[in-house]
C-alpha cells in the first residue's frame, strides 16, 4: 500500500473529520504503512493532503479549523 492509499484507507476507516495527527496515528496503529526511519511521517502526510487538494483529487475534502488548521474526510 502506498502511503496515499493509506491515507485515503484511513479517512475511510475514520469516517468524520480528522487532523493530520489522527490520519498518521490511524495509519500507524493499522499498519497500513511502515514509515521506517522517517524523521517527520506528519509532515509527510500534511503534504500528500495538501496535494490531493491542490490537484482537485475529489475524493478528499477539506474544513478549515479555528487556529489556521485543517480537517480531512471523504
Amino acid at each position: 500500500m502506498t502511503v496515499k492509499e493509506a491515507i485515503l484507507k484511513s479517512l475511510s476507516d475514520l469516517n468524520g473529520l480528522a487532523n493530520t495527527n489522527d490520519v498518521l496515528e490511524h495509519i500507524l496503529k493499522m499498519g497500513y504503512y511502515d514509515f521506517g526511519i522517517a524523521k517527520t511521517p506528519g509532515s509527510t502526510i500534511s503534504a500528500l493532503l495538501g496535494d490531493f487538494i491542490r490537484n482537485g483529487d475529489t475524493r478528499v475534502k477539506r474544513v478549515k479549523q479555528s487556529g489556521g488548521t485543517y480537517s480531512y474526510y471523504l
